[in-house]
């Protein structure tokens, strides 16, 4: 099969740091290795030798970005982790479960309930939508403005903006973190101070519109926090008390850093710059608007989903669904949070749902700007996506979109008995469906899974100038 949209096959020698992520262990008093000390690793799934592991009880002092391209190899059993999550150990706990752990699985089952095709996409672009905050014309168009030689009082105005619009888009969901740890908290107390806090607590207007801070803010500045810092010094509390405390004073000081009004005062600062008006293409004020518009309530579908696989993979962590599966839903944290590192240049989702009784687990990775390091080249958006669908088998999904135009390959299970003919008719009636064009299109059948730094050679690439030391 050609290979038509050049994905790489990399050497994944070289070090690498076995990431101790957040599994519960034993703390151990840390030793210094020698180079001769290292274990090497065994070879990954074709032989290729994906870089030795560090000896129980050692510091690597490679670079942070080493320690996630390992942890990203780890992490490419995400989808089949998953499946087994839910699909057999979840089905089985939603019987023999626990009773909350049965009515999380009883509603999640339910939001990822499909019939029809366009509900599908709903879901699809809903699971999207929830996750991209820095899209469109105005975002696009400071990350082009970035990219020239600008002054550098410019460029620190333009992040100031961001941070600032970051912490407002983000409003919604501070609120829910901090009643949730206020929850926490309040279990925590003594039964004395309980009532108390529970009534400075509902004092909070949980339904504040994004950047309407100052009523919130007030009633944390100047009521929850010193009465948290007044309970730990008379109780000497400087254990889970002391420790929430601190935590929600965070989640306080990027709610507050949301300020709508900062926020606008930044904005017109921004645009008042010549250079700004020089780079940036169309109407800013505009754009800006498009870009709140997207931060428009969610649906409670798309709200609920990710919600509920949270909880699951929080009770799972708990000990809800077995001892033994304690370390497992940790393996899964951590390869979900790894995809949400800062050094992951694409968009990441992972989209469970049942489709037409057919469970259905699907992983995608979304370069909306795949050439950006290219000046002359045409904007191109490059996607992976990989689906299991039950009694079907595996499927594999390799795209580039340009200009209307697609190029793709497609890998199926070798199990599959459709003509490949017809599936490639299929594909491409939906593809034209949505107004698209098909340049190529390629099938063949899916051998071995393919990982994310050889569809994006880009992340591995990026190793040898990002050397951040630990």
């Amino acid at each position: 099969m050609a290979n038509i949209l050049q994905v790489q096959n990399p050497t994944m020698g070289g070090q690498g740091i076995g990431s101790p992520g957040v599994y519960p262990h034993t703390p151990q008093t840390p030793q210094i290795q020698s180079p001769d000390r290292v274990i090497p690793s065994p070879p990954g799934e074709n032989g290729e030798q994906i870089g030795p592991e560090v000896g129980e009880g050692t510091i690597n002092f490679e670079s942070n970005y080493t320690n996630f391209i390992q942890r990203m190899y780890e992490g490419m059993q995400l989808t089949m982790e998953m499946e087994q999550l839910l699909f057999t150990d979840g089905v089985a706990l939603q019987t023999m479960g626990d009773t909350e752990i049965q009515e999380v699985l009883t509603q999640l089952f339910t939001e990822m309930e499909t019939t029809e095709p366009e509900e599908l996409m709903t879901l699809i672009e809903s699971q999207q939508q929830a996750q991209v905050k820095f899209s469109g014309e105005l975002f696009d168009g400071l990350r082009d403005i970035l990219n020239e030689k600008i002054s550098p009082s410019f460029r620190e105005t333009i992040l100031d903006f961001v941070k600032t619009y970051n912490n407002y888009a983000s409003s919604e969901h501070l609120l829910n973190q901090m009643e949730s740890l206020g929850k926490d908290i309040e279990s925590l107390l003594l039964p004395s101070s309980r009532e108390s806090f529970s009534k400075l607590m509902e004092q909070l207007d949980k339904n504040a519109a994004p950047g309407d801070i100052e009523k919130n803010t007030e009633v944390i500045n100047k009521e929850i926090i010193p009465f948290l810092s007044k309970y730990v010094s008379k109780t000497h509390n400087y254990g889970a008390v002391r420790t929430a405390s601190v935590l929600f004073s965070l989640y306080a000081v990027k709610y507050e850093a949301g300020d709508k009004n900062v926020l606008q005062q930044l904005f017109t600062k921004m645009i008042k710059n010549g250079d700004f008006r020089m780079f940036f293409k169309g109407d800013p004020e505009e754009a800006l608007q498009k870009a709140m518009e997207n931060l428009r309530p969610q649906s409670e579908k798309a709200k609920n989903l990710p919600e509920m696989l949270t909880k699951l993979i929080q009770k799972g962590t708990e000990g809800s669904a077995g001892s033994e599966s304690v370390e497992k839903y940790y393996k899964v944290l951590n390869h979900l949070l790894m995809n949400e590192s800062v050094y992951m240049p694409l968009l990441h989702l992972l989209v469970p749902f049942r489709y037409q009784d057919k469970n259905v687990m699907s992983e995608m990775w979304i370069d909306p700007d795949a050439e950006r390091d290219r000046p002359d080249a045409a904007k191109k958006q490059k996607l992976f996506i990989k689906f299991s669908i039950q009694n079907v088998g595996n499927f594999e999904l390799i795209s580039m979109v340009n200009n209307g135009n697609v190029n793709m390959q497609i890998f199926v299970p070798p199990t599959l008995t459709e003509p490949q003919e017809n599936i490639s008719r299929s594909i491409q009636d939906i593809i034209t469906k949505n107004g698209l064009r098909v340049s190529t299109m390629e099938l063949g059948v899916l051998t071995r899974s393919h990982r994310v730094d050889e569809v994006f050679p880009e992340i591995k690439e990026k190793e040898k100038g990002i050397n951040v030391a630990v």
